[in-house]
């Protein structure tokens, strides 16, 4: 297995450009303060899943070649064509989807002749 190492300089970089203190990487990482400045002044080494890390919770990257170019930025989700995200809109996005697998569902139950539900009331008051 090959172990990749950042330079500190990189990462204090990469900290500053995200806006952070020593204190909140270090909460961001789930580590000490302690830590972030022992990776910074090289008297320990960088993990690269921390540096990752930090760059996919700055909002500078998202994992995988299929999230190429998008990026999280406070509460936001932003493709790579500008359009941002946000809890409320994904959520929608969610309940349009769900909507359109009902209607595919129901689509192919009638190419397939299955039976249709059929809905019975009760007229007697």
């Amino acid at each position: 297995m090959m172990r990749c190492w950042i330079e500190p300089q990189d990462f204090r970089d990469l900290r500053r450009m995200a806006g952070l203190s020593r204190r909140q990487a270090a909460d961001l990482l789930k580590v000490t303060a302690r830590t972030i400045q022992n990776w910074e002044t090289g008297g320990a080494r960088i993990p690269w899943l921390a540096y990752r890390m930090l760059r996919i919770l700055g909002g500078y990257a998202l994992p995988g070649k299929a999230w190429e170019g998008w990026t999280i930025k406070d509460d936001r989700l932003f493709a790579p064509n500008g359009r941002w995200f946000d809890a409320n809109s994904m959520q929608q996005i969610e309940q349009v989807f769900a909507m359109a697998r009902l209607w595919r569902a129901g689509i192919a139950r009638s190419a397939t002749g299955a039976p249709k539900a059929r809905l019975t009331c009760n007229t007697d008051t």
